[in-house]
């Protein structure tokens, strides 16, 4: 049987295989299927039904992986397959453990994506919304933030990410007024780190870079200067050039790509900061003689960097700096390039003293598209405006100013030229005072100098509008200075109005007959105390209300908000810190976004900086008439007992040394605590400890998330379940896993929390440098990996098996606590585990390739491993039936044990399937089921259920994963396992 594969209109949620045209499944045997023309096979295990609802997304994962080094025989899909990063879900990969390597994407790692309409800042001052990205992302460079330097970076786009979420989102709001919206895992600078949303708490700090720019608009292909048009400024220099010199000129900006340059031209954004800076801290002249063309440019050394580094853009080579004295000790900068002067000259700027002459506003700069106005602003600004400065009375600003002297016989022109700037600012709604005008000091023995201001209004609205929109470009200080005066300025408005609106309730409440101490008790908080609300009902006031005594000024606070770098906290940066007020769970079901860069791996979003599980069985000698008359009371002490949900915290409080100790012990840290006796180990993979592991390598962040979960059960598909052993299908096998018909069981699946998902989030950008330096050519960027051989390849699988002891660890605590809760409960029933397996790991083990015994790295992504009889590996009361497999199925329904096979090991490196697998998003379950019909659905059945959330219980919603009756029966065709008995649940937790 052949089935074909093809590509999707986007307008399809549910992408099957149905109708597909361009590539080609094909049968190998019942349940198994592989997909043509690859390095090595792409096999599918699954029954047609699974195999035909299979999502091409997941195919084409399989294809990548197919495609990386050292892999070994195929690359596999299990058929609980589902989209993850990098590797399917469900995905198995075997690496030669010489050659190969080793990538977090095959481990087990979450997307993180914003809403597709939140505005993402760009190189050159304007934003853009982020679903428009899908389009030409690589063409446009970000602002990131680089956390040593204490400075805004360019970052390039080197993947855009695009799809619908399968985890909650959330909408986050801060105290200035800011608002995004993200989903669960999407981490945000905080004082702590990177943070996901979901471990935010109201009162965090999260850093905000308040300059938001302009948005975007398509420059057309209008020319601004051509061959023709330099030859005609030229001639009307005079006879300043030779005609060679000319042709020289012309044939150099042809040789780098300036000519013809229009308004599109990548050129231009450079071209039109340097122009502004000239214009204000920088000359143009052409010696006598030679007629070289000389640009200086004067100004601190951070500053020049960035000219620097702009005009390298262009392509010129700027001189060395050299420092000058005037008023203050500054540094000067020079292009000696008659070709550059040339192109500065003939775009508009004035060659010689720029006092003693007429310029204007360049008229094509005049024409220009908002955002490149504003970078010949913000730049002209940075050489020529005052900085931002607090008034005497601590709260105010006085109002910026931009200053420009002229010669009094060129006093038209000078005002000509304010009116003009005074022209374009109204284009951005700033408003500003009326063109001051005084006479100064001479300009020269001729004549007297005349000095213009152009003063932009400092009301709060027309401040917040000027610095969030224009603000500054070569002026570091400038720049850093006005991203906190926007937040004090915004935080101090809130206040104002929140003040406006109590007195307004006041006095309706008092017009409506409510006591003062009612009002008093109902609309006190820290900025409304009962004298300004007594005011407020008694007496009128001519004016609104002002900011309190108690609010503080603005030096004050911009202390407590000031951002320093990673390794200087003396070096104050451009971001602020704003605190969160409120965090939101929101229906979405839109699609999400996101980006891989190429450094610092942070960009700026409205504003915000933005950056392995298992499962064991437990069983006992009771039966469902044992427990039935206490299933109640069992379930919510379980419930009670075992801390769960979203980002939820432990009853264990213990310090990070200790978390060193857990990530190199694993299980065994918990019995050697008397969380757990010692007998467990002998049931568990590994014996719950894997060796090898350095908590050295594990980043601090992760070792913070993880310190606080410890012993708690999580959200999402992880659940704590009382079951029954429903069906025996193996008789002689069930025997060896004591197992009986009738017989009560616990399930329990979570993992390593936040601390597993950390160690892969670190990783995931340590080693897409690792790929770049070993030249490893990725067939998809969220396959970064390393040589299993390199250091950062080594670094991260010592990593790894810390995250995988502390899964070990977290479950063998929550076993002890079920043990317990049955004890005081006075449930008498000796409770012993069956087996604990990993889900999410890459291991080294040796199995046979091509007749000889290789020692492979074999990756498991949402697949479990299932040894055959007789493996070394297997515990050994089991060895001689085979390892068991433990398959969670979906929430409130079966769940199967199956045993290893021999086919396993020969075909798919002892794995078979995980779970259920997804079909469908969370947002999709919320939109589709309503958490209380679902609770009523399972009562009706008899099952009890705890949950910490409504909202989990329709994400989870059977209906969002495939059918694991279906998924069971695809792995036993295949020959991969038998199934050995089926499970329900009587009592469900979840998170």
């Amino acid at each position: 049987m052949i089935i074909n594969l093809n590509k999707f209109d986007d307008k399809f949620n549910d992408k099957t295989l149905n109708n597909m045209s361009v590539r080609q499944i094909k049968q190998i045997r019942k349940g198994v299927w592989e997909v043509e023309n690859h390095p090595v096979p792409v096999r599918i295990y699954g029954t047609e039904k699974i195999v035909n609802s299979m999502e091409e997304d997941v195919i084409n994962q399989a294809r990548n992986v197919s495609r990386l080094p050292g892999i070994v025989r195929a690359s596999l899909v299990m058929p609980d397959g589902h989209k993850g990063y990098g590797f399917p879900i469900g995905g198995v990969a075997a690496f030669d453990a010489e050659k190969g390597i080793i990538s977090p994407g095959g481990i087990g790692y979450d997307i993180n994506c914003l809403s597709g309409d939140t505005n993402i800042l760009c190189e050159h001052g304007y934003y853009v919304e982020i679903k428009e990205f899908e389009e030409n992302c690589l063409e446009k460079g970000l602002i990131s933030y680089n956390l040593s330097k204490g400075c805004s970076e360019i970052a390039s786009i080197e993947k855009f990410i695009k799809f619908k979420p399968k985890n909650s989102v959330y909408k986050i709001f801060t105290k200035s007024g800011e608002e995004i919206t993200a989903t669960e895992d999407h981490p945000f600078w905080t004082q702590k780190g990177m943070i996901p949303v979901k471990d935010l708490k109201t009162g965090e700090k999260l850093g905000m870079y308040h300059f938001k720019g302009v948005p975007y608009e398509e420059p057309d292909e209008k020319i601004i200067l051509d061959e023709d048009k330099i030859k005609e400024n030229l001639i009307a220099m005079g006879n300043t050039f030779q005609r060679n010199t000319v042709q020289q000129v012309i044939k150099h900006l042809k040789k780098i790509k300036i000519l013809p340059l229009k308004y599109n031209s990548p050129q231009i954004p450079y071209l039109l900061k340097i122009i502004g800076f000239v214009l204000g801290d920088g000359c143009l002249y052409f010696q006598k003689g030679d007629k070289k063309g000389i640009t200086a440019f004067y100004g601190k050394t951070d500053d020049l960097e960035e000219i620097r580094k702009d005009i390298l853009k262009i392509g010129f080579t700027p001189s060395e700096y050299n420092y000058y004295e005037f008023e203050n000790t500054a540094c000067m900068m020079k292009v000696v390039s008659s070709s550059f002067a040339v192109l500065l000259f003939s775009l508009g700027v004035p060659a010689g003293k720029k006092v003693e002459q007429e310029y204007e506003v360049p008229a094509w700069v005049r024409s220009s598209r908002l955002w490149q106005k504003r970078l010949f602003l913000a730049s002209l600004f940075g050489a020529e405006m005052s900085s931002p400065k607090v008034t005497n009375n601590g709260y105010n600003f006085d109002p910026p100013c931009f200053s420009m002297n002229k010669s009094k016989k060129f006093e038209e022109n000078g005002s000509q030229f304010m009116l003009q700037i005074v022209d374009i600012l109204s284009g951005f709604d700033i408003k500003t005072q009326k063109i001051g005008k005084r006479e100064g000091k001479k300009g020269s023995k001729e004549s007297k100098s005349v000095r213009f201001k152009a003063i932009i209004s400092n009301d709060t609205e027309n401040l917040i509008n000027f610095y969030e929109t224009i603000n500054f470009e070569y002026d570091l200080s400038k720049r850093r200075e006005s991203n906190a005066v926007v937040q004090y300025l915004k935080v101090k408005n809130n206040v104002i109005k929140e003040r406006e609106k109590k007195a307004k309730k006041a006095k309706e409440f008092y017009e409506k007959g409510k006591s003062p101490s009612e009002i008093y008790s109902s609309l006190i908080s820290p900025y409304i105390n009962k004298r300004f609300l007594e005011r407020s009902v008694y007496s009128s006031r001519k004016e609104g209300p002002r900011i309190p005594l108690n609010f503080e000024t603005y030096d004050k606070y911009m202390n407590n908000i000031r951002t320093t770098t990673d390794n200087d906290k003396k070096i104050q940066t451009e971001y602020v810190w704003d605190e969160v007020v409120k965090i939101e769970k929101v229906n979405f079901n839109e699609f999400v976004y996101d980006f891989t860069l190429n450094t610092h791996h942070n960009f700026v979003a409205n504003k915000f900086i933005v950056s392995n599980c298992g499962v064991r069985l437990l069983t006992t000698p009771l039966t469902e008439q044992d427990i039935k008359p206490k299933l109640k009371i069992l379930t919510d002490e379980l419930y009670k007992n075992i801390p769960s949900g979203v980002g939820k915290g432990g009853i264990l409080k213990i310090g990070i040394d200790k978390i060193d100790e857990v990530g190199r012990l694993g299980a065994k840290w918990a019995i050697e605590n008397n969380y757990g006796i010692k007998e467990d180990l002998n049931f568990m993979e590994e014996n719950g400890c894997i060796d090898g592991a350095d908590p050295g390598k594990v980043s601090q962040r992760a070792k913070l998330r993880g310190r606080d979960q410890l012993g708690t059960l999580g959200s999402g598909n992880h659940f704590l379940e009382i079951q029954k052993v429903e069906e025996i299908y193996d008789e002689n096998t069930a025997k060896k896993f004591r197992l009986f018909k009738g017989q009560i069981t616990i399930m329990v699946h979570c993992g390593s929390r936040g601390y597993g998902h950390q160690i892969c989030d670190d990783y995931i950008k340590i080693l897409l440098s690792a790929a770049r330096k070993y030249h490893i050519n990725l067939p998809h960027l969220e396959l970064v990996c390393a040589p299993i051989n390199s250091n950062e390849g080594n670094d991260y699988i010592k990593a790894m098996y810390c995250g995988a002891n502390y899964a070990f660890c977290n479950r063998e605590i929550i076993t002890h606590w079920i043990r317990e809760t049955f004890e005081n409960l006075k449930i008498n029933a000796e409770i012993k585990l069956m087996y604990d397996v990993c889900h999410n790991i890459a291991k080294f083990e040796k199995h046979k390739v091509d007749g000889e015994e290789k020692l492979l790295c074999v990756h498991r992504k949402g697949a479990t491993r299932a040894f055959a009889a007789g493996r070394s590996e297997i515990p050994e009361i089991y060895r001689n039936a085979g390892q068991p497999v433990i398959v969670p199925g979906s929430m409130g329904t079966s769940s199967y044990v199956l045993v290893g096979t021999e086919r396993a090991m020969e075909e798919t490196y002892g794995s078979v399937c995980h779970g259920a697998g997804r079909v469908m998003s969370r947002a999709g379950g919320i939109i589709t089921w309503g958490g209380e019909d679902i609770m009523k659905e399972m009562e009706r059945k008899g099952q009890v259920i705890k949950s910490a959330s409504l909202k989990v219980l329709a994400e989870e919603h059977p209906g969002v994963y495939k059918d694991i009756d279906e998924v069971v029966k695809s792995v036993e065709m295949a020959g991969l396992s038998r199934i050995v008995a089926k499970v329900v649940p009587l009592g469900i937790i979840k998170g």
